[in-house]
């Protein structure tokens, strides 16, 4: 029994992450959910939220928003729309994004409009929410 995986974690713009961990606690479309060497093949659509991943021993966090997650054969791979290490987050700028999403949130007048406002809300509050735990 292996007592480590592949993480594979890739955005449309680069590639984020690739190591061997040991754990991985993602938010999935379903929920959240905890991934172990020898993980059974799954596949799964990811919801905003945090990432924790660990590597020898260490915990890191990642903001990961959309896409998917596909375990097969001892390799986890991640396909977000948008991840970034939670040092990474610029928490003004972010604080800034969800400032803005509420504004026009108030302002919305149609229903996908409203959707689409309220999906950068969630994402922008997400970051700050990460960024500030790990300040």
């Amino acid at each position: 029994m292996a007592n480590s995986f592949k993480l594979e974690l890739v955005t449309p713009l680069a590639k984020i992450l690739s190591e061997e961990v040991e754990f991985i606690m993602l938010r999935t479309t379903e929920g959240d959910m905890g991934i172990l060497p020898n993980h059974s093949p799954f596949v799964a659509g990811l919801a905003t939220g945090e990432m924790k991943v660990r590597i020898k021993g260490k915990e890191s966090f990642y903001y990961v928003s959309g896409g998917f997650v596909e375990i097969s054969e001892n390799i986890v791979t991640i396909l977000a729309d948008e991840a970034m290490d939670a040092k990474d987050i610029d928490l003004e700028l972010a604080k800034k994004e969800a400032e803005i999403a509420k504004k026009k949130l108030e302002k919305a007048n149609e229903d996908m409009e409203f959707i689409n406002i309220q999906k950068k809300l969630t994402r922008a509050l997400t970051k700050v929410k990460i960024a500030e735990k790990y300040l």
